[in-house]
């Protein structure tokens, strides 16, 4: 087979590659399973705040003035408040991925790419020395255009597969077992709040609820409970916004390579009959 052969045969199968269902299903998937991790996530963060909340808005009554135990754990809640922007952020950039590779899946994209790499094959089967190069760039732009989203969102998937599954399952699996602790001590602030005690009381029942308590636990640890909210936000920024963007770039620069002008030029110089006195019989 010449290299012209092999140059139509390639450029006929990829005309068939846009309508073939598995792969755009197999992104989808990819995607949905991506977005229910975010919004895992999401109402992790959305619950710790509401329950650091509750905490923070607890005080004792001490006839003169107050006294808001709670208000050690601003840091943390401030801290959560920001992951929520940034798990915010990470699920608009998922359900964005998910939009493009719906449109890039639609059937004019998909007449695109077929329609343009028909035209390329046709031309390098004429032969034709006027509109090879044109035609060739136009089909991988067309294919790039089709498959651009698709090959990142697989990428990026099978990435966050083999690098950041184990560790987020584990940082999230530890956070809702804070987010649970900082809760019974939440309902236990709510259900004291209406019992009829003295200032004394009031005042040693709750500190005594900060003090030796998971509340207490979490203030003492503080470092930790950062350090997993940290280790999450890195998480989810990698595998929604550096993973595509990066694979979309080295999409970029591998289609910037096949298509240069040279290497363009090379291919067709193969494909193109020789004039005057070298050509031969056979050709």
């Amino acid at each position: 087979m010449t290299s012209r052969h092999a140059i139509i045969a390639g450029l006929l199968f990829a005309a068939l590659l846009p309508w073939l269902p598995a792969p755009q299903q197999l992104a989808r998937a990819t995607l949905d399973q991506s977005l229910d991790q975010a919004f895992a996530a999401f109402a992790i963060a959305k619950g710790l705040n509401a329950t650091i909340s509750v905490l923070q808005s607890s005080t004792v009554d001490l006839q003169v003035f107050q006294i808001a135990p709670g208000e050690a754990l601003d840091p943390a809640n401030d801290m959560i408040e920001r992951f929520s922007w940034v798990m915010f952020a990470a699920t608009g950039s998922l359900a964005l991925q998910k939009l493009l590779l719906t449109i890039s899946g639609s059937a004019l994209i998909k007449a695109l790419a077929s329609g343009t790499c028909l035209l390329a094959a046709g031309l390098v089967a004429l032969k034709t020395r006027v509109g090879q190069s044109a035609a060739l760039k136009l089909a991988m732009a067309a294919l790039f255009l089709r498959f651009a989203v698709l090959v990142v969102a697989l990428a990026s998937g099978l990435a966050g597969q083999a690098f950041l599954d184990a560790p987020r399952t584990a940082t999230m699996q530890q956070l809702e077992t804070t987010q649970t602790r900082l809760a019974a001590i939440a309902d236990k602030q709510l259900s004291s709040r209406d019992e009829a005690q003295n200032w004394w009381e009031r005042l040693k029942d709750s500190v005594g609820n900060l003090v030796g308590s998971p509340v207490d636990s979490v203030v003492d640890g503080f470092n930790a409970i950062t350090d997993k909210v940290i280790d999450l936000t890195m998480i989810f920024i990698t595998q929604t916004m550096l993973f595509p963007l990066g694979f979309l770039y080295l999409l970029y620069r591998l289609g910037g390579r096949l298509l240069g002008r040279d290497r363009v030029t090379t291919w067709l110089d193969r494909c193109r009959l020789p004039s005057g006195k070298g050509r031969t019989p056979e050709e």
